[in-house]
């Protein structure tokens, strides 16, 4: 669990890394970082849509791990997280576990990189629209090249690609037009809909 935790830290750190050279390069300074990023107070309306939010990002692991075996064979392989979420089994440890690697290694270290770097980078320099459908085409792509070898099945694959796409778009939608910047709606899309994933294929599959 302690080396999770670290590794977990080590993720975050690096994700950020990059945004914060940029920062540091162009500001000349390390004050108001986080703000650059958007790691501030988010509103209680855009934390609730954030919630349902969840849901988008859920559809296509969930998809997938019920009906292609191939994708569920791997997910379930003991040489990937949630495999060996499985091999634990059930406990309090393990969902501990579950929470530090949803809530910090997958989603915040990838919440500060593509929605608190890459969407508002892109957001300032190609205006709201544009800018937003191209951090999540980005988004979607990266998920597409990860699990492409999977299957080779359109449909899965446009799941692949399209809800990770459309979770990505409501994600910075609600960051920058609901909560005044911050990556928290984000991060709580993301963080739930991988606990959840995490729990169904580990305990429920």
């Amino acid at each position: 669990m302690t080396n999770e935790l670290i590794d977990s830290v080590l993720q975050v750190l690096a994700f950020s890394l990059i945004p914060f050279l940029v920062y540091l390069i162009a500001k000349k300074k390390v004050k108001g970082f986080f703000d650059y990023i958007g790691l501030k107070k988010s509103t209680a309306r855009a934390n609730v849509f954030a919630v349902l939010n969840t849901l988008v990002f859920l559809a296509p692991t969930l998809t997938l791990a019920f009906f292609n075996e191939a994708f569920k064979q791997i997910l379930t392989d003991p040489g990937t997280i949630t495999g060996q979420f499985r091999a634990m089994g059930f406990s309090i440890p393990t969902l501990i576990m579950i929470l530090i690697v949803a809530l910090a290694k997958t989603s915040l270290s990838e919440e500060i990189f593509f929605r608190g770097f890459v969407a508002k980078r892109l957001i300032n320099w190609l205006g709201f629209s544009a800018g937003n459908i191209l951090q999540a085409v980005i988004f979607g792509a990266i998920h597409l090249l990860l699990f492409v070898s999977v299957t080779s099945n359109p449909l899965f694959l446009a799941f692949i690609f399209g809800f990770p796409a459309l979770g990505a778009w409501i994600s910075a939608y609600l960051n920058e037009k609901l909560a005044g910047g911050s990556i928290i709606p984000g991060w709580i899309s993301h963080g739930l809909a991988n606990t959840i994933s995490y729990c169904v294929v580990g305990f429920l599959i």
